[in-house]
């Protein structure tokens, strides 16, 4: 079963042609998404593949970032912002912003090099990883509920989810500060191997007749 995404909960503001576009991809892709299943339990983790994927598929200028969920999703905005740093090599960027099918491939690995990175991390730091856990109790779901100005008359304001992003954020920050580079290393892996995948499976990524330089 496909997560039904909720582009609300996106870290851009999207249109319903271009979510009808990922979930497309997603069944198109279904050879692709067998590593990575996109499951009603696995919700989060396919709206951040969304959001990866609409990151490197669509030039900067045409990007309009979700005002609000950058203060609900601190975290995830801030593993964006470092993939959205990392230098992909131009013909390939060039290739990814006309490409959806390669940028749909891309983000899979993207986000499991990412993990990759982080699973081995929280292997060093038991406090940290501890953290990571508690927000995983979250994955099925949309945060956004939470911050809900209903969901606050009821409940006060989700004071323990909200101090449990921000520690993990700052952990984050460090962590990425020392190892930036192997961080970066895992992103260039995962461009280079989805690359190598697509025209595989595909062919050469500019065929379809798209910019090169």
């Amino acid at each position: 079963m496909h997560a039904k995404i909720d582009k609300a909960d996106c870290m851009f503001l999207i249109s319903d042609e271009t979510m009808y576009q990922f979930k497309q991809l997603i069944d198109e892709l279904n050879l692709f998404t067998l590593i990575l299943p996109f499951s009603e339990e696995s919700y989060q983790r396919s709206v951040i593949i969304f959001d990866i994927w609409y990151l490197l598929s669509t030039e900067e200028i045409d990007r309009i970032s979700n005002p609000e969920n950058t203060m609900i999703y601190p975290i995830r905005k801030f593993l964006l912002d470092k993939i959205k740093s990392f230098q992909i090599k131009r013909y390939i960027q060039l290739a990814l912003y006309e490409n959806k099918k390669l940028a749909f491939i891309c983000a899979i690995y993207v986000y499991l090099k990412q993990e990759q990175f982080l699973n081995e991390k929280l292997g060093e730091k038991e406090e940290m990883a501890a953290n990571f856990q508690a927000l995983k109790s979250f994955s099925s779901k949309s945060l956004r509920p939470y911050y809900d100005a209903k969901y606050i008359e009821v409940e006060n304001y989700p004071q323990q989810l909200a101090l449990l992003q921000s520690t993990i954020l700052k952990e984050l920050q460090v962590l990425v500060i020392e190892f930036e580079q192997s961080l970066l290393h895992h992103y260039e892996q995962a461009i280079a191997e989805a690359s190598e995948i697509y025209e595989a499976v595909f062919g050469l990524i500019n065929d379809w007749g798209g910019r090169v330089t």
